[in-house]
């Protein structure tokens, strides 16, 4: 997904987000957020990342997610999502190309007022949207403990 190296950090959050090539609807169908946050549980697995949370909406994603040992891992970890998604997409909606536009975007988060404006932001996505009325009743956001 990413052209060039990017250099993360140690024990820090970063907010990664992106959003469907031409700003399409590729997350639209829930059968399709299921398939992403299954291949983003999958890959994250084989990290040393801790995923905090996530919001999966038709046409983006955020996910906040806490580096360990391995930092520079992040690079692997989203072009192994980028294209296990783009695969199974492509086939099951008879499409090619890439799903999702460019590179993905990853904001360092410093402090901890960064880490909890990312957090509001992502939960609270759906309700500027008027999906629903409280971010926790999204059934596309998880935050974990």
């Amino acid at each position: 997904m990413s052209s060039h190296k990017r250099k993360f950090k140690e024990n820090c959050f970063y907010h990664i987000y992106n959003r469907g090539n031409n700003k399409d609807e590729v997350l639209k169908y829930a059968e399709d957020k299921m398939l992403f946050i299954n291949i983003l549980y999958k890959n994250i697995k084989r990290t040393d990342l801790y995923l905090s949370a996530y919001c999966i909406m038709d046409n983006h994603f955020h996910l906040l997610i806490k580096t360990g040992e391995n930092p520079n891992i992040v690079s692997k970890f989203m072009q192994r999502i980028g294209t296990a998604f783009a695969i199974e997409i492509n086939k099951r909606h008879k499409r090619n190309g890439h799903a999702f536009q460019g590179p993905y975007k990853a904001n360092l988060l410093k402090y901890k007022k960064d880490i909890k404006y990312v957090l509001a932001y992502i939960k609270n996505n759906p309700v500027k949207k008027g999906l629903v009325k409280k971010g926790k009743d999204y059934p596309w956001y998880k935050l974990h403990g």
